[in-house]
């Protein structure tokens, strides 16, 4: 039987039109690798429902385990999660996953995400900055698809870290649907994140990509880099699907 620990809320709040951050004690003893996820637990009408969630925490900076939940209408995670009051306690088992860092040798990085899919590269900020300081001819790009500005996530926290490497570090955030027209962050770029690969010139050597969001645009990226000649193993790709 898989072993669950409690966790209590410590804050829920909308960052975003329905999506919520929730902040949750860190027990002791709970350590993660950056990129990885924790399923949550909860009954529903006599069953058992579990749902899983990219950490968002920053080790050496968040002292909790932190993610980010979208609303999806009738879900039951949602309903359930959206609900919680800070000191609400609730289960959860983990953590899980491989969407992690390797140490490898690379040129440029690219992490590239849709949605709630930014949560584990918020998670590796922390790593992602030791190794640009570890190795200066790398560099490092964070890139971030949604349909409208006020739909970015964690956008300051991005934007303050590549700052602080300026040669080597790039954030930008990719609008499908606002008008840019108007005055807009330096980071702002409109159009599709995937349409980014041919502007940044994407070329297969020694480069990976890290895909993770809606399962339309790991597909569509996905195809795209192998295209232009990246193997398998330089694309790292986690879907998110919206259950209910």
């Amino acid at each position: 039987m898989l072993t669950t620990f409690a966790l209590q809320v410590i804050r829920n709040e909308e960052i975003a039109p329905r999506v919520n951050h929730i902040s949750l004690t860190c027990p002791e003893g709970f350590s993660f690798i950056p990129g990885q996820f924790i399923t949550i637990h909860f009954e529903h009408a006599g069953r058992s429902i579990k749902r899983s969630y990219s950490i968002a925490s920053r080790p050496s900076i968040d002292q909790t385990i932190d993610f980010a939940a979208s609303y999806v209408e009738g879900g039951l995670a949602s309903e359930y999660l959206f609900g919680l009051k800070p000191g609400a306690v609730l289960q959860a088992s983990g953590p899980f996953g491989r969407l992690i860092l390797r140490s490898e040798p690379l040129n440029r990085l690219f992490l590239i995400a849709t949605g709630t899919g930014i949560t584990p590269y918020r998670s590796m900020l922390p790593e992602l900055a030791e190794k640009i300081r570890a190795e200066p001819h790398l560099k490092v790009f964070i890139m971030q698809g949604v349909q409208y500005r006020k739909d970015v996530l964690y956008a300051e926290d991005f934007h303050v870290w590549a700052q602080q490497f300026p040669e080597q570090a790039s954030y930008r955030t990719y609008l499908s649907r606002e008008n840019l027209s108007a005055a807009r962050a330096a980071y702002e770029y409109s159009g599709y994140v995937q349409s980014s690969f041919s502007e940044l010139a994407v070329v297969p050597e020694q480069e990976v990509v890290y895909l993770c969001g809606n399962p339309n645009m790991i597909d569509e990226a996905f195809a795209l880099l192998q295209a232009i000649g990246l193997s398998t193993s330089q694309i790292r790709r986690e879907k998110y699907i919206s259950s209910k």
